[in-house]
């Protein structure tokens, strides 16, 4: 290799580690093993469309991670993503079924959170309540809500 070729390799690496950030989600209080599902959404109207539409869309997710897990103190989650505003929505899926269960008026019978711990007032929060700034390596920290009437 020329020294050309070794500095254009250097400054690819270099500018891709530039761009590239590393978040970790640390999921708390969970209460019953099930399927996590969680959404990642830098787009706010795919997120308004689909955490708080009737339909669960997947189309415009970003990223996301569907996996068994059982309840512990936190769990931590590594996802490598470009800088950036995003939203997280997720909920624990006790019974595989692809869906949060409500109750008759609406209520998630299913652990669920939002980044921020942002929570709306009888939906959903919007992209905004739930939104923070990826600007390097960030540590959002999500405690799962339980609703009970």
């Amino acid at each position: 290799m020329n020294n050309k070729t070794i500095f254009s390799f250097s400054a690819l690496v270099f500018i891709f580690n530039i761009s590239a950030a590393e978040l970790t989600i640390n999921l708390s209080g969970q209460s019953k093993a099930g399927v996590l599902s969680l959404a990642l959404y830098n787009d706010p109207e795919s997120y308004d469309y689909s955490v708080k539409g009737e339909k669960r869309d997947e189309s415009g997710v970003f990223a996301g991670i569907e996996s068994f897990i059982e309840p512990q103190k936190i769990h931590k989650f590594v996802i490598n993503i470009p800088d950036g505003k995003y939203a997280i929505a997720l909920f624990i899926d006790k019974n595989k079924n692809k869906k949060i269960d409500k109750n008759f008026i609406g209520i998630p019978k299913e652990q669920f959170g939002f980044s921020n711990n942002a929570m709306g007032k009888l939906s959903a929060p919007s992209f905004q309540q739930a939104m923070f700034e990826v600007a390097g390596d960030t540590i959002p920290k999500i405690d799962l809500q339980s609703l009970k009437l």
